[in-house]
């Protein structure tokens, strides 16, 4: 074995070792994204999109516990993720399964209003601006965001192959060739 295939093979494995003692201890993060109608009125569309930061993995529950979120829900910023049972008993977790979350979602504050995502039968959002308004959800996405660890250990794998194809094809074309490059 040459010294590239060497000092891939032990990069690939630290960095593959690395990445899977990281994993059950990482927080995950997730993009998300909704939209649904006002129940009162047609013409009142919600939009909201953003990413979650989560806690790690909690096999007990079946879930993780959002502990931030980044975004914007009909072009007002989100301003601040809220703490598990402050508005309307909201739990803040992300489930493992589908539906992505429980009867009792996640809350947060976006222009100054709080605003709970959650699923009953049907995901819907519920806000408090002096009064209830719903939104039942058209649509409702969540999609984890790889680690960039897991990526950079999907890259060097690559590079290992790569490496190996070239030392290989190499190695093919001098048995093929063997007095090439050499001078009379």
């Amino acid at each position: 074995m040459n010294f590239d295939k060497k000092l891939a093979a032990t990069l690939t494995g630290t960095v593959c070792f690395l990445t899977a003692m990281m994993a059950p201890v990482s927080a995950a993060m997730f993009n998300f994204s909704y939209s649904g109608t006002s129940v009162l009125n047609p013409n009142d569309i919600v939009i909201g999109s953003g990413t979650l930061t989560t806690s790690p993995y909690d096999s007990a529950t079946n879930s993780s516990e959002i502990i931030n979120i980044t975004g914007t829900r009909n072009d007002d910023p989100i301003e601040s993720l809220l703490s598990p049972g402050s508005f309307l008993d909201n739990d803040n977790l992300l489930l493992a399964d589908s539906p992505a979350l429980s009867e009792f979602g996640f809350a947060y504050t976006a222009g100054g209003v709080s605003y709970n995502v959650f699923n009953t039968y049907d995901y819907l959002e519920v806000g408090y601006q002096g009064s209830y308004t719903g939104y039942p959800l058209n649509s409702f996405s969540i999609t984890a965001i790889p680690e960039s660890s897991l990526m950079l250990g999907i890259l060097s794998v690559t590079v290992l192959v790569a490496i190996n194809k070239m030392n290989g094809r190499l190695a093919l074309k001098k048995l093929n060739y063997p007095n090439e490059g050499v001078a009379d």
